[in-house]
């Protein structure tokens, strides 16, 4: 007989992480307070009742990740008419709450970035999805901007519980972002989970880290890291210092197999994000 041993690799990968892997997690106090991943189970039954989400955020939340692809030429008066639907969905819209907006200064600079929290979860999120297509005024507003696109997509995600939760944030200066997206192989994302868990103290420490999401509807198997530093230099000397953390090297030793790809923009916010 023979067999297919990638795929006997993948299904006993499956088996040891979803038995084992979060036995010896920590987190550190004051990052995502929903529910530190050591307190999640209980026993084997715990495990074997829990989806994969389940194991990896405890948030009622969910957030929408929205990439618009402008025409260059247009992209002023898109991010114009874009402010005049923000405040038609602030009068209409109590349960919407637009979190980020960035243009990309690094990347595909075609791209607007905006990034929805829906604190009461999915029931928040159908409320916006049936306002948006039903508000006559939003209807005419979105037919507007997307004469301005060549196309919009958009992830429903959920937060990791392993990062900080994404909340508003102000400073006297205005930083640039950093959105990594990290496409994994099927079956890894817990895998996954457990290595990041294992740094996030040291990585997380200076304040860099604002939101770490993993995809739930739209394109699968995909996490979402958010970072924020005062310029480019910056950035350089925080990941150069990751580095003298010795467990980061066998993070990145064991995630690497895990990645079919990964892409990375450097994003500054617009003048109506929550997150500066």
């Amino acid at each position: 007989m023979r067999y297919n041993f990638s795929v006997l690799r993948c299904l006993c990968r499956w088996y040891f992480n979803e038995l084992f892997l979060f036995s010896s997690f920590s987190v550190k106090p004051g990052l995502n307070q929903s529910g530190p991943i050591t307190n999640i189970f209980k026993s084997d039954a715990d495990r074997a009742n829990k989806t994969r989400s389940d194991l990896l955020s405890t948030s009622t939340s969910v957030f929408e990740l929205q990439i618009v692809n402008a025409k260059l030429d247009r992209l002023s008066e898109y991010l114009k008419d874009f402010r005049r639907y923000i405040d038609i969905l602030k009068v209409n819209g109590r349960d919407t709450y637009l979190l980020g907006s960035w243009t990309c200064d690094i990347g595909n600079q075609s791209n607007i970035y905006h990034l929805w929290r829906f604190t009461d979860g999915y029931t928040d999120l159908s409320t916006h999805h049936n306002l948006i297509r039903n508000n006559k005024d939003l209807v005419l507003c979105q037919e507007k901007l997307d004469s301005l696109l060549h196309s919009r997509k958009n992830q429903v995600c959920l937060p990791l519980s392993y990062w900080p939760y994404p909340n508003p944030r102000e400073d006297s200066f205005e930083n640039i972002y950093e959105l990594r997206s990290y496409s994994l192989q099927p079956g890894t994302m817990i895998e996954w989970g457990s290595h990041w868990a294992r740094v996030m103290e040291n990585v997380a420490k200076d304040n860099e880290a604002v939101a770490g999401l993993f995809s739930h509807i739209g394109d699968m198997h995909v996490v979402h890291h958010l970072w924020t530093y005062r310029d480019l230099e910056a950035r350089k000397k925080a990941r150069d210092k990751v580095w003298e953390d010795p467990n980061w090297g066998k993070c990145i030793m064991h995630i690497v197999p895990l990645l079919r790809h990964v892409t990375t923009a450097i994003l500054r916010p617009t003048s109506y994000s929550l997150l500066r």
